[in-house]
């Protein structure tokens, strides 16, 4: 029913009302022409034979697409290396030790790529000795390893030599940061020595000479170690990160003849204690002529490392490739993370 008032609502058409002869021609959907042509694409023979063909192909394996700029965590290799053997010198026994001081999640990928390392060449035992780390980490993966958690908080450099006395692992030790790695197999140059840096630095970078003396004086026997320390005549090394590989039988004479392991772990606690022990060690190394000139070390001075102390230099594989462009021979690989 209409009205004036809905007037100009459109209205359904009425087909009865339509003179048959002018009623639209009505097509059944399947007749209609464009539908009848989109079905002749459903059949396609030749599609098919390709498909079968290639149900049997290999699937190609896609890589994914790793983003540079994304951090990838490191995993735990739990299997040793078919290649990997017991690393043993002149009959004499030998243990890594890392030390491990842990600040953010990110810093688990350095003890793993170390530890990694070790297992790629090594089937020693293995020590981590962490260091006040203030997170947690996951150590229940890990082949023929001991955990430490050290009571001096913040000790740091000091640890792997108070503890190698204390447990007496092995005949030798080889003392790593969490930030160094096993580039290739040692040498018998490199292990036919009673004590060796890994590197050296130069006695000009001497710090806060009044703290070197202080620490030397709380040493037994250190009189004479003290005319030797401030005496700018005489010719030492310091020794970076305090790292070496070390007979058990040279730690326990050093602590022997003036307590340096016992009495200096309870009162280094900061960063600046900890480059003080770097002196000190190897004040005392070249007063007892262990060493003598600058021919401590297995790698040379710390200066020369290819990326020394650059914050980019912060992973195995930029470490390792910097070491490769440069040509550098060396069997243990540093970063840095500015820790």
């Amino acid at each position: 029913m209409s009205s004036w008032a809905n007037r100009r609502i459109p209205q359904k058409r009425n087909i009865s009302q339509i003179p048959e002869e002018f009623r639209p021609q009505i097509v059944p959907r399947v007749a209609r022409p464009e539908i009848v042509a989109s079905e002749l694409y459903q059949e396609d023979t030749q599609n098919e034979i390709i498909l079968n063909k290639r149900i049997n192909e290999p699937k190609k394996v896609v890589e994914p697409v790793v983003n540079p700029r994304q951090f990838v965590s490191k995993k735990i290799d739990t299997s040793l290396s078919p290649s990997a053997f017991e690393l043993r010198f002149k009959e004499k026994s030998y243990v890594f030790v890392i030390l491990r001081h842990l600040r953010t999640t990110r810093d688990n990928d350095l003890w793993i790529s170390s530890y990694n390392s070790i297992r790629k060449f090594y089937t020693n035992k293995i020590v981590i000795i962490d260091d006040n780390s203030s997170i947690n980490t996951v150590d229940g993966k890990l082949a023929n390893v001991e955990v430490i958690k050290s009571e001096f908080n913040g000790a740091g450099e000091i640890l792997p030599y108070y503890y190698f006395l204390k447990y007496k692992w092995a005949d030798r030790m080889v003392f790593l940061h969490d930030s160094m790695f096993i580039n290739r197999p040692f040498r018998d140059t490199e292990l036919d020595n009673n004590i060796k840096f890994h590197w050296y630095f130069n006695k000009s970078k001497e710090g806060d000479f009044r703290k070197i003396i202080n620490y030397v004086s709380m040493l037994t026997n250190s009189t004479e170690l003290q005319a030797f320390a401030t005496d700018p005549d005489t010719t030492w090394f310091g020794c970076f990160g305090a790292t070496s590989i070390c007979d058990l039988a040279t730690v326990q004479y050093l602590e022997e003849e003036y307590k340096i392991f016992s009495n200096l772990v309870l009162a280094i606690r900061t960063r600046k204690d900890r480059e003080t022990f770097e002196r000190v060690f190897g004040i005392v190394l070249y007063y007892e002529g262990i060493f003598n000139d600058d021919n401590c070390s297995n790698y040379g001075d710390i200066l020369k490392y290819p990326g020394a102390f650059e914050s980019e230099n912060n992973n195995i594989e930029t470490a390792g490739h910097i070491l490769r462009q440069k040509s550098y021979d060396t069997a243990i690989m540093k970063v840095w993370r500015g820790r």
